[in-house]
């Protein structure tokens, strides 16, 4: 029989072994949440980020050939007007004016008329509207497919691989593809340039849109006025 001295030893022993499963049960916990490592989202963050350029840089790539539009149809107005205004002044005041200015209309409706012939078939071979439209649907397209993949942010490569075959199927549906000045203004808005080079772009986006358009306008009139 267990004498009285241990049996009174033996409750005491027990009730001081009992914390210590529940500490190690809370370093076991501990070290799981630990051991817990975030996602590596860096190749959708990545790939996410080209996107938002390329639909930039397409938007403004639409934006800039309608404007172009606009002004071609504006200048082949304006030239073809050159054209019929003088040859109307000409019929007008036909024996009062001298045979120096008359075979200098004669010349600057000549230029003018050759000018409307080249602005009609630059018009016809670059189709500004139907090239904007193109553009436009495939901003349209990439900026869905990358809101799709910002909320998603997979990081595995197979979920980002198939997220970059859909956005190259984009860019192969659209028949057209942006210039560089487009992808340089679409990285301007990022607002990492200085103002020379924000400078230096403006002048070549407007030399680009208004330049050519420009000279047809202005070469009749300085004809015109060096013969004077």
């Amino acid at each position: 029989m267990m004498p009285a001295a241990e049996m009174q030893r033996a409750p005491v022993r027990v009730a001081t072994q009992q914390p210590q499963p529940l500490h190690d049960g809370i370093e076991t916990g501990s070290r799981m949440r630990l051991s817990v490592v975030p996602p590596d989202t860096r190749a959708a963050d990545q790939l996410a980020h080209t996107m938002r350029l390329v639909k930039a840089a397409r938007f403004n790539a639409a934006t800039r050939l309608e404007r172009k539009e606009a002004v071609s149809l504006f200048t082949q107005s304006m030239v073809a007007l050159y054209f019929v205004g003088l040859a109307v002044w000409q019929a007008v005041y036909v024996g009062q004016i001298d045979d120096a200015t008359n075979r200098l209309m004669t010349f600057v409706q000549l230029v003018s008329s050759v000018f409307t012939l080249i602005l009609g078939l630059l018009e016809a071979m670059n189709d500004y509207k139907m090239k904007a439209h193109h553009l436009q649907n495939c901003a349209l397209a990439v900026s869905e497919l990358a809101q799709e993949l910002m909320i998603a942010r997979p990081s595995t490569p197979q979920e980002v691989q198939e997220y970059r075959r859909r956005y190259n199927e984009a860019l192969r549906a659209c028949p057209v593809n942006h210039a560089r000045i487009d992808f340089l203004c679409a990285k301007l808005d990022d607002g990492n340039a200085s103002q020379l080079q924000r400078f230096l772009l403006g002048a070549r986006y407007v030399l680009d849109v208004y330049g050519l358009y420009a000279l047809f306008l202005a070469v009749p009139p300085l004809i015109w006025w060096l013969h004077q």
